[in-house]
Protein backbone atom coordinates (compact mmCIF):
# COMPACT_ATOMS: atom_id res chain seq x y z
CA UNK A 1 0.00 0.00 0.00
CA UNK A 2 1.52 3.27 -1.02
CA UNK A 3 1.83 6.87 1.12
CA UNK A 4 -0.50 8.29 -1.61
CA UNK A 5 -3.04 5.69 -2.46
CA UNK A 6 -4.60 2.34 -2.35
CA UNK A 7 -2.64 -0.38 -3.75
CA UNK A 8 -5.38 -2.92 -4.26
CA UNK A 9 -4.71 -4.96 -1.23
CA UNK A 10 -8.92 -5.75 0.01
CA UNK A 11 -10.10 -6.56 2.73
CA UNK A 12 -10.70 -10.60 3.06
CA UNK A 13 -14.65 -11.10 3.44
CA UNK A 14 -15.83 -14.34 4.89
CA UNK A 15 -19.59 -13.50 4.16
CA UNK A 16 -20.85 -17.06 6.08
CA UNK A 17 -19.44 -15.35 9.41
CA UNK A 18 -21.80 -14.55 12.00
CA UNK A 19 -19.62 -11.43 12.27
CA UNK A 20 -21.24 -8.21 10.01
CA UNK A 21 -19.31 -7.57 6.77
CA UNK A 22 -18.59 -3.99 8.16
CA UNK A 23 -16.68 -5.22 11.27
CA UNK A 24 -15.22 -7.27 9.12
CA UNK A 25 -14.02 -4.78 6.79
CA UNK A 26 -12.92 -2.04 10.01
CA UNK A 27 -11.19 -4.91 12.50
CA UNK A 28 -9.07 -5.55 8.58
CA UNK A 29 -8.83 -2.06 8.12
CA UNK A 30 -8.06 -1.12 11.91
CA UNK A 31 -5.63 -4.03 12.26
CA UNK A 32 -3.58 -2.69 8.68
CA UNK A 33 -3.14 0.98 10.03
CA UNK A 34 -2.42 0.03 14.16
CA UNK A 35 0.92 -2.38 12.17
CA UNK A 36 1.52 0.38 9.80
CA UNK A 37 0.44 -1.21 6.65
CA UNK A 38 -1.17 1.54 5.96
CA UNK A 39 0.60 4.83 6.25
CA UNK A 40 -0.52 7.81 7.84
CA UNK A 41 -1.82 10.14 5.00
CA UNK A 42 -2.83 6.63 2.78
CA UNK A 43 -5.99 7.69 0.59
CA UNK A 44 -8.64 5.11 1.09
CA UNK A 45 -10.76 4.17 -1.62
CA UNK A 46 -14.16 6.11 -1.81
CA UNK A 47 -17.10 4.44 0.20
CA UNK A 48 -18.73 3.90 -3.45
CA UNK A 49 -15.90 2.56 -5.29
CA UNK A 50 -14.52 0.60 -2.37
CA UNK A 51 -18.12 -1.22 -2.03
CA UNK A 52 -18.44 -2.08 -5.41
CA UNK A 53 -15.09 -3.72 -5.56
CA UNK A 54 -16.15 -5.86 -1.98
CA UNK A 55 -19.42 -6.39 -3.57
CA UNK A 56 -21.03 -5.14 -0.36
CA UNK A 57 -23.50 -2.03 -0.18
CA UNK A 58 -22.29 1.39 0.40
CA UNK A 59 -24.18 1.81 4.07
CA UNK A 60 -21.67 -1.33 4.44
CA UNK A 61 -18.55 1.01 4.19
CA UNK A 62 -19.93 4.04 5.18
CA UNK A 63 -20.61 2.07 9.06
CA UNK A 64 -16.49 0.58 8.79
CA UNK A 65 -15.10 3.64 8.04
CA UNK A 66 -17.34 5.42 10.08
CA UNK A 67 -16.13 3.25 13.48
CA UNK A 68 -12.41 4.32 12.26
CA UNK A 69 -13.27 7.88 12.45
CA UNK A 70 -14.74 7.65 16.12
CA UNK A 71 -11.47 5.39 16.68
CA UNK A 72 -9.56 8.48 15.61
CA UNK A 73 -7.66 6.39 12.91
CA UNK A 74 -8.93 7.63 9.83
CA UNK A 75 -10.16 11.38 8.86
CA UNK A 76 -12.66 12.44 6.59
CA UNK A 77 -13.23 16.03 4.68
CA UNK A 78 -16.16 16.94 1.95
CA UNK A 79 -14.25 16.75 -1.13
CA UNK A 80 -10.77 15.20 -0.03
CA UNK A 81 -12.21 11.48 0.93
CA UNK A 82 -10.78 9.54 3.74
CA UNK A 83 -7.19 9.29 4.66
CA UNK A 84 -5.42 7.56 7.34
CA UNK A 85 -4.95 10.14 10.27
CA UNK A 86 -1.53 11.17 10.95
CA UNK A 87 -1.81 9.59 15.20
CA UNK A 88 -2.44 6.15 13.46
CA UNK A 89 1.13 6.40 12.12
CA UNK A 90 3.71 3.95 14.69
CA UNK A 91 5.09 6.14 16.52
CA UNK A 92 8.37 6.26 18.95
CA UNK A 93 8.03 5.38 22.31
CA UNK A 94 8.29 9.18 23.77
CA UNK A 95 5.28 9.93 21.75
CA UNK A 96 3.46 6.98 22.70
CA UNK A 97 1.06 8.87 24.55
CA UNK A 98 -0.11 10.61 21.89
CA UNK A 99 -2.40 7.53 20.71
CA UNK A 100 -4.85 6.76 23.14
CA UNK A 101 -4.75 3.45 24.89
CA UNK A 102 -7.74 2.36 23.99
CA UNK A 103 -7.01 2.36 20.53
CA UNK A 104 -4.86 -0.31 20.57
CA UNK A 105 -7.42 -2.65 22.60
CA UNK A 106 -7.76 -5.94 20.58
CA UNK A 107 -10.82 -5.87 18.33
CA UNK A 108 -13.56 -7.11 20.10
CA UNK A 109 -17.21 -8.49 18.16
CA UNK A 110 -20.64 -7.23 20.12
CA UNK A 111 -23.10 -8.17 16.94
CA UNK A 112 -24.60 -6.39 14.82
CA UNK A 113 -26.72 -4.44 17.31
CA UNK A 114 -24.61 -4.65 20.31
CA UNK A 115 -27.59 -2.65 22.41
CA UNK A 116 -30.16 -4.91 22.11
CA UNK A 117 -29.65 -6.60 25.33
CA UNK A 118 -29.89 -2.86 27.05
CA UNK A 119 -33.01 -2.41 25.25
CA UNK A 120 -34.53 -5.72 26.55
CA UNK A 121 -33.64 -4.92 29.82
CA UNK A 122 -34.47 -0.99 30.12
CA UNK A 123 -36.92 1.23 31.74
CA UNK A 124 -39.12 3.00 28.89
CA UNK A 125 -40.43 5.90 28.96
CA UNK A 126 -44.17 6.90 30.50
CA UNK A 127 -47.06 7.39 28.38
CA UNK A 128 -45.55 4.59 25.63
CA UNK A 129 -47.03 1.44 24.90
CA UNK A 130 -43.49 -0.76 24.79
CA UNK A 131 -43.93 -4.54 23.20
CA UNK A 132 -40.25 -4.91 23.64
CA UNK A 133 -39.46 -6.85 27.25
CA UNK A 134 -39.77 -10.42 27.52
CA UNK A 135 -41.00 -10.59 31.15
CA UNK A 136 -43.30 -12.11 33.18
CA UNK A 137 -46.97 -9.95 32.95
CA UNK A 138 -48.21 -8.37 36.39
CA UNK A 139 -50.86 -10.67 36.76
CA UNK A 140 -50.48 -13.15 37.99
CA UNK A 141 -48.36 -11.68 40.31
CA UNK A 142 -45.82 -13.98 42.44
CA UNK A 143 -44.93 -11.42 44.43
CA UNK A 144 -47.11 -12.30 47.79
CA UNK A 145 -46.34 -15.22 48.59
CA UNK A 146 -42.55 -14.76 46.89
CA UNK A 147 -42.52 -12.35 49.96
CA UNK A 148 -43.68 -14.70 52.16
CA UNK A 149 -40.93 -17.41 51.16
CA UNK A 150 -38.26 -14.23 51.39
CA UNK A 151 -39.09 -13.59 54.68
CA UNK A 152 -39.46 -17.41 55.80
CA UNK A 153 -35.15 -17.80 54.86
CA UNK A 154 -34.32 -14.91 55.87
CA UNK A 155 -35.10 -16.31 59.85
CA UNK A 156 -31.33 -18.34 59.25
CA UNK A 157 -29.20 -14.86 57.88
CA UNK A 158 -25.92 -16.93 58.50
CA UNK A 159 -27.47 -19.28 55.78
CA UNK A 160 -28.56 -17.11 53.11
CA UNK A 161 -25.90 -14.54 53.42
CA UNK A 162 -23.29 -17.35 52.77
CA UNK A 163 -21.42 -17.69 49.42
CA UNK A 164 -22.93 -21.77 49.34
CA UNK A 165 -21.84 -24.41 46.93
CA UNK A 166 -20.74 -23.26 43.30
CA UNK A 167 -22.84 -25.71 41.91
CA UNK A 168 -25.44 -24.65 43.77
CA UNK A 169 -28.09 -24.94 46.65
CA UNK A 170 -28.74 -28.60 47.70
CA UNK A 171 -32.51 -28.33 48.31
CA UNK A 172 -32.82 -26.40 44.59
CA UNK A 173 -31.02 -28.56 42.80
CA UNK A 174 -33.39 -31.57 44.45
CA UNK A 175 -36.16 -30.14 43.69
CA UNK A 176 -35.12 -29.24 40.08
CA UNK A 177 -34.43 -32.77 39.47
CA UNK A 178 -37.26 -33.80 40.78
CA UNK A 179 -39.25 -31.42 38.66
CA UNK A 180 -37.46 -32.54 35.69
CA UNK A 181 -38.07 -36.50 36.40
CA UNK A 182 -42.17 -35.23 36.09
CA UNK A 183 -41.20 -34.09 32.33
CA UNK A 184 -39.45 -37.62 32.03
CA UNK A 185 -36.23 -36.59 32.38
CA UNK A 186 -33.69 -39.12 33.93
CA UNK A 187 -31.66 -36.35 35.23
CA UNK A 188 -30.24 -36.28 39.02
CA UNK A 189 -29.23 -33.16 41.35
CA UNK A 190 -25.70 -34.21 40.22
CA UNK A 191 -25.89 -33.21 37.41
CA UNK A 192 -27.43 -30.12 37.86
CA UNK A 193 -26.06 -26.35 38.32
CA UNK A 194 -27.73 -23.59 39.47
CA UNK A 195 -26.94 -20.28 37.27
CA UNK A 196 -27.05 -16.50 37.87
CA UNK A 197 -29.45 -16.15 34.81
CA UNK A 198 -30.36 -18.62 31.88
CA UNK A 199 -28.21 -15.87 30.19
CA UNK A 200 -24.99 -16.88 32.01
CA UNK A 201 -25.66 -20.52 30.64
CA UNK A 202 -25.83 -19.57 27.33
CA UNK A 203 -22.09 -18.02 27.90
CA UNK A 204 -20.68 -21.01 30.08
CA UNK A 205 -21.71 -23.66 27.28
CA UNK A 206 -20.26 -21.35 24.21
CA UNK A 207 -17.04 -21.08 25.80
CA UNK A 208 -16.92 -24.53 27.50
CA UNK A 209 -17.99 -26.53 24.61
CA UNK A 210 -16.08 -24.75 21.45
CA UNK A 211 -13.48 -21.96 20.40
CA UNK A 212 -13.24 -19.18 18.50
CA UNK A 213 -13.97 -19.96 14.52
CA UNK A 214 -15.56 -22.96 15.29
CA UNK A 215 -19.25 -23.37 13.43
CA UNK A 216 -22.19 -24.21 15.21
CA UNK A 217 -26.00 -24.37 14.45
CA UNK A 218 -28.42 -21.80 15.07
CA UNK A 219 -32.13 -21.15 14.67
CA UNK A 220 -32.64 -18.18 11.87
CA UNK A 221 -34.99 -16.08 13.37
CA UNK A 222 -33.45 -16.93 17.43
CA UNK A 223 -32.71 -15.04 21.04
CA UNK A 224 -30.74 -11.98 20.27
CA UNK A 225 -29.16 -12.83 23.67
CA UNK A 226 -27.39 -16.15 22.62
CA UNK A 227 -26.62 -14.49 19.17
CA UNK A 228 -24.64 -11.90 20.96
CA UNK A 229 -23.01 -13.83 23.18
CA UNK A 230 -21.82 -16.29 19.60
CA UNK A 231 -20.52 -13.53 18.24
CA UNK A 232 -18.46 -12.09 21.10
CA UNK A 233 -17.32 -15.63 21.35
CA UNK A 234 -16.53 -15.50 17.86
CA UNK A 235 -18.46 -18.62 16.56
CA UNK A 236 -19.71 -18.89 13.42
CA UNK A 237 -23.48 -19.78 13.09
CA UNK A 238 -25.08 -21.92 10.67
CA UNK A 239 -28.40 -20.69 10.44
CA UNK A 240 -31.45 -22.89 9.59
CA UNK A 241 -34.75 -21.87 9.40
CA UNK A 242 -38.05 -21.73 12.05
CA UNK A 243 -41.59 -22.48 10.77
CA UNK A 244 -44.73 -23.04 13.10
CA UNK A 245 -43.64 -26.49 13.87
CA UNK A 246 -40.25 -25.04 15.24
CA UNK A 247 -36.60 -25.86 13.46
CA UNK A 248 -36.73 -27.22 10.19
CA UNK A 249 -34.55 -30.17 11.20
CA UNK A 250 -34.59 -31.07 7.60
CA UNK A 251 -32.25 -28.15 7.14
CA UNK A 252 -30.08 -29.49 10.23
CA UNK A 253 -29.28 -32.63 8.54
CA UNK A 254 -28.47 -30.86 4.89
CA UNK A 255 -25.76 -29.32 7.13
CA UNK A 256 -24.95 -32.40 9.25
CA UNK A 257 -24.23 -34.11 5.79
CA UNK A 258 -20.74 -31.67 5.03
CA UNK A 259 -20.29 -30.03 7.96
CA UNK A 260 -19.40 -30.70 11.61
CA UNK A 261 -20.38 -27.72 13.61
CA UNK A 262 -19.92 -28.02 17.78
CA UNK A 263 -23.45 -27.76 18.82
CA UNK A 264 -26.86 -27.53 17.76
CA UNK A 265 -28.44 -24.50 19.64
CA UNK A 266 -32.22 -24.43 19.82
CA UNK A 267 -35.20 -22.97 21.32
CA UNK A 268 -37.66 -26.19 21.16
CA UNK A 269 -40.83 -24.81 23.06
CA UNK A 270 -42.48 -21.05 23.01
CA UNK A 271 -39.43 -20.06 20.84
CA UNK A 272 -38.63 -16.65 21.36
CA UNK A 273 -39.48 -14.71 18.71
CA UNK A 274 -41.86 -16.58 16.64
CA UNK A 275 -43.52 -18.79 19.73
CA UNK A 276 -43.39 -21.79 17.95
CA UNK A 277 -43.06 -25.23 19.68
CA UNK A 278 -41.55 -28.00 18.45
CA UNK A 279 -43.28 -31.08 17.41
CA UNK A 280 -42.73 -34.24 18.71
CA UNK A 281 -41.45 -36.02 15.13
CA UNK A 282 -38.86 -33.08 14.85
CA UNK A 283 -37.58 -33.85 18.19
CA UNK A 284 -37.08 -37.05 17.45
CA UNK A 285 -36.05 -36.44 14.34
CA UNK A 286 -33.21 -33.94 15.64
CA UNK A 287 -32.22 -36.15 18.28
CA UNK A 288 -31.51 -38.80 16.19
CA UNK A 289 -29.40 -36.96 13.34
CA UNK A 290 -27.36 -34.83 15.67
CA UNK A 291 -26.66 -38.28 18.05
CA UNK A 292 -25.74 -39.96 14.31
CA UNK A 293 -23.70 -36.96 14.02
CA UNK A 294 -21.72 -37.08 17.39
CA UNK A 295 -22.93 -33.23 17.44
CA UNK A 296 -24.26 -32.12 20.94
CA UNK A 297 -27.40 -29.93 21.24
CA UNK A 298 -27.91 -27.23 23.41
CA UNK A 299 -31.60 -26.77 24.40
CA UNK A 300 -32.45 -23.60 25.52
CA UNK A 301 -36.14 -23.91 27.94
CA UNK A 302 -37.27 -20.81 29.48
CA UNK A 303 -40.80 -21.40 28.54
CA UNK A 304 -41.11 -25.01 28.95
CA UNK A 305 -43.29 -25.11 31.51
CA UNK A 306 -45.58 -22.93 29.84
CA UNK A 307 -45.69 -24.83 26.47
CA UNK A 308 -49.12 -26.26 25.38
CA UNK A 309 -49.19 -30.06 24.74
CA UNK A 310 -47.09 -32.83 26.59
CA UNK A 311 -44.29 -33.28 24.67
CA UNK A 312 -40.90 -33.65 26.73
CA UNK A 313 -37.62 -31.63 26.41
CA UNK A 314 -35.11 -33.30 24.31
CA UNK A 315 -33.01 -34.01 27.10
CA UNK A 316 -35.83 -36.69 27.99
CA UNK A 317 -35.16 -37.89 24.38
CA UNK A 318 -30.92 -38.11 24.87
CA UNK A 319 -29.76 -37.20 28.16
CA UNK A 320 -26.20 -38.05 27.42
CA UNK A 321 -26.23 -35.90 24.23
CA UNK A 322 -27.84 -32.48 25.41
CA UNK A 323 -27.34 -29.82 27.81
CA UNK A 324 -30.14 -28.62 28.96
CA UNK A 325 -30.70 -24.68 29.96
CA UNK A 326 -33.68 -23.21 31.90
CA UNK A 327 -34.53 -20.20 33.98
CA UNK A 328 -37.07 -18.79 36.55
CA UNK A 329 -37.42 -15.33 35.47
CA UNK A 330 -40.22 -15.85 32.58
CA UNK A 331 -42.41 -17.98 35.21
CA UNK A 332 -41.29 -15.88 38.59
CA UNK A 333 -39.62 -13.08 37.74
CA UNK A 334 -36.50 -11.88 36.12
CA UNK A 335 -34.91 -10.01 39.09
CA UNK A 336 -34.80 -13.26 40.78
CA UNK A 337 -31.70 -14.39 38.41
CA UNK A 338 -32.14 -17.64 39.17
CA UNK A 339 -31.54 -19.97 36.03
CA UNK A 340 -29.84 -24.17 35.85
CA UNK A 341 -28.33 -26.16 33.54
CA UNK A 342 -28.45 -29.72 33.24
CA UNK A 343 -25.29 -31.57 31.81
CA UNK A 344 -23.53 -35.36 31.40
CA UNK A 345 -21.52 -36.04 34.05
CA UNK A 346 -18.54 -36.04 31.93
CA UNK A 347 -18.55 -32.29 30.80
CA UNK A 348 -20.15 -30.81 34.04
CA UNK A 349 -16.67 -29.99 35.66
CA UNK A 350 -15.62 -28.13 32.56
CA UNK A 351 -18.84 -25.86 33.22
CA UNK A 352 -19.00 -25.53 36.77
CA UNK A 353 -14.98 -24.08 36.67
CA UNK A 354 -16.82 -21.91 33.80
CA UNK A 355 -19.45 -20.64 36.24
CA UNK A 356 -16.86 -20.22 39.15
CA UNK A 357 -14.81 -18.16 37.10
CA UNK A 358 -18.00 -15.37 36.88
CA UNK A 359 -19.85 -15.20 40.23
CA UNK A 360 -18.30 -18.46 42.56
CA UNK A 361 -22.12 -18.88 43.63
CA UNK A 362 -25.44 -17.69 42.71
CA UNK A 363 -27.04 -15.87 45.99
CA UNK A 364 -28.00 -17.93 48.10
CA UNK A 365 -30.92 -15.86 49.63
CA UNK A 366 -32.63 -15.81 45.90
CA UNK A 367 -31.94 -19.69 45.98
CA UNK A 368 -33.45 -20.61 49.29
CA UNK A 369 -36.39 -18.26 48.65
CA UNK A 370 -37.23 -19.99 45.49
CA UNK A 371 -36.66 -23.32 46.88
CA UNK A 372 -39.45 -22.64 49.42
CA UNK A 373 -42.03 -20.58 46.58
CA UNK A 374 -41.77 -24.00 45.01
CA UNK A 375 -43.19 -26.09 47.45
CA UNK A 376 -45.84 -23.92 48.30
CA UNK A 377 -46.98 -21.87 45.63
CA UNK A 378 -45.11 -21.90 41.95
CA UNK A 379 -47.37 -24.75 40.25
CA UNK A 380 -50.66 -22.71 40.69
CA UNK A 381 -48.87 -19.49 39.93
CA UNK A 382 -47.73 -21.37 36.47
CA UNK A 383 -51.31 -22.73 35.82
CA UNK A 384 -52.76 -18.92 36.03
CA UNK A 385 -49.77 -17.51 33.97
CA UNK A 386 -50.69 -19.91 31.17
CA UNK A 387 -54.42 -19.14 31.39
CA UNK A 388 -53.07 -15.37 31.44
CA UNK A 389 -51.05 -15.91 28.52
CA UNK A 390 -54.07 -17.28 26.34
CA UNK A 391 -56.20 -14.10 27.28
CA UNK A 392 -53.47 -12.12 25.87
CA UNK A 393 -53.25 -13.51 22.90
CA UNK A 394 -56.21 -14.06 22.29
CA UNK A 395 -56.98 -10.32 22.77
CA UNK A 396 -53.68 -9.22 20.60
CA UNK A 397 -55.51 -11.65 17.66
CA UNK A 398 -58.54 -9.58 17.55
CA UNK A 399 -56.67 -6.32 17.58
CA UNK A 400 -54.72 -7.04 14.80
CA UNK A 401 -57.91 -8.31 12.74
CA UNK A 402 -59.38 -5.26 13.40
CA UNK A 403 -56.50 -2.38 13.46
CA UNK A 404 -53.66 -3.96 10.95
CA UNK A 405 -54.00 -4.60 7.16
CA UNK A 406 -54.42 -8.28 5.95
CA UNK A 407 -51.39 -8.27 3.92
CA UNK A 408 -49.55 -8.06 7.54
CA UNK A 409 -48.82 -12.00 8.63
CA UNK A 410 -49.04 -13.25 12.31
CA UNK A 411 -47.40 -16.36 13.64
CA UNK A 412 -50.13 -19.01 14.12
CA UNK A 413 -49.15 -20.27 17.44
CA UNK A 414 -51.24 -19.09 20.74
CA UNK A 415 -49.64 -18.58 24.07
CA UNK A 416 -46.59 -17.81 25.01
CA UNK A 417 -45.15 -14.44 25.61
CA UNK A 418 -44.44 -13.37 22.07
CA UNK A 419 -46.30 -12.49 18.85
CA UNK A 420 -44.17 -12.08 15.27
CA UNK A 421 -45.32 -10.81 12.32
CA UNK A 422 -44.14 -10.06 8.95
CA UNK A 423 -44.59 -6.81 6.82
CA UNK A 424 -45.64 -6.86 3.84
CA UNK A 425 -42.38 -5.74 1.06
CA UNK A 426 -43.14 -2.34 0.68
CA UNK A 427 -42.77 -1.52 4.41
CA UNK A 428 -39.38 -2.60 6.56
CA UNK A 429 -39.55 -3.08 10.14
CA UNK A 430 -37.05 -0.26 10.68
CA UNK A 431 -39.38 2.57 9.15
CA UNK A 432 -42.30 1.25 10.57
CA UNK A 433 -40.90 1.18 14.88
CA UNK A 434 -39.68 4.89 13.84
CA UNK A 435 -43.54 5.89 12.88
CA UNK A 436 -44.95 3.72 15.87
CA UNK A 437 -42.60 5.17 18.68
CA UNK A 438 -43.89 8.52 17.45
CA UNK A 439 -47.20 7.52 18.01
CA UNK A 440 -46.31 5.94 21.42
CA UNK A 441 -45.83 2.21 20.64
CA UNK A 442 -42.57 0.23 20.31
CA UNK A 443 -41.56 -3.19 19.64
CA UNK A 444 -38.28 -4.85 18.45
CA UNK A 445 -37.20 -5.30 14.60
CA UNK A 446 -36.76 -8.25 13.32
CA UNK A 447 -32.87 -7.62 12.32
CA UNK A 448 -31.97 -8.52 15.93
CA UNK A 449 -33.21 -11.91 15.60
CA UNK A 450 -30.97 -13.04 12.65
CA UNK A 451 -27.47 -13.94 12.38
CA UNK A 452 -26.88 -13.46 8.91
CA UNK A 453 -28.52 -10.60 7.45
CA UNK A 454 -32.49 -10.45 7.18
CA UNK A 455 -35.46 -9.56 9.19
CA UNK A 456 -36.32 -6.25 7.28
CA UNK A 457 -39.48 -7.36 7.17
CA UNK A 458 -40.35 -8.53 10.85
CA UNK A 459 -41.10 -7.60 14.07
CA UNK A 460 -41.92 -9.18 17.64
CA UNK A 461 -43.94 -8.24 19.92
CA UNK A 462 -43.66 -9.29 23.43
CA UNK A 463 -47.42 -9.21 25.38
CA UNK A 464 -46.29 -9.84 28.73
CA UNK A 465 -44.34 -6.24 29.05
CA UNK A 466 -47.68 -4.49 28.91
CA UNK A 467 -50.97 -3.80 30.82
CA UNK A 468 -53.61 -6.40 29.89
CA UNK A 469 -56.04 -3.31 28.83
CA UNK A 470 -52.94 -1.56 26.94
CA UNK A 471 -52.58 -4.45 24.39
CA UNK A 472 -55.02 -3.48 21.81
CA UNK A 473 -54.50 0.49 21.99
CA UNK A 474 -50.44 -0.31 21.74
CA UNK A 475 -51.70 -2.44 18.58
CA UNK A 476 -53.99 0.41 17.22
CA UNK A 477 -51.16 2.79 17.37
CA UNK A 478 -49.08 0.41 15.40
CA UNK A 479 -51.93 0.06 13.19
CA UNK A 480 -52.07 3.52 12.77
CA UNK A 481 -48.20 3.99 11.94
CA UNK A 482 -48.48 1.42 9.23
CA UNK A 483 -51.68 3.19 7.34
CA UNK A 484 -48.85 6.86 7.73
CA UNK A 485 -46.55 4.04 6.37
CA UNK A 486 -48.74 3.15 3.35
CA UNK A 487 -50.24 6.81 2.50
Amino acid sequence: MSKGGWSGVMPDLDRESIVPLYRQIYEQLREAILTGTLPASTRLPSERSFAQRLAVTRSTVVRAYRELVVDGLIEQRVGAGSRVALRGRPAPAEHSAAIPWWVSLPSWRVGEYPMVLGELAAKHDLGRISFVQGIAPDEPSPLGELAKSFARVASDPRLVLSYGDSEGYGPLRDAIAARMRARGVKREAANTIVLTGSTQGIMIVAQSLAEPGDEIIVESPSYPGALQIFQICGLRAIAVPVDDDGMRVDHVEAVLRTRRPRFIYTMPSLHNPTNATMNADRRERLVTIAKRAGVPIVEDDPYGPLAPGDAPPLVALAPEHVVYLSTFSKTIAPGLRVGWLCAPRPILERLLLRKQAYDMATSLYAQAAVTDYLERAYDEHVMLLREELLLRRTLADRAIATYWPSSFRASKPVGGFYLWATTPREIRARSLLDAAERLGASFLFGGAFFAMPGGEHHLRLALTAVKRDEIAEGIRRIGEAIDALRS
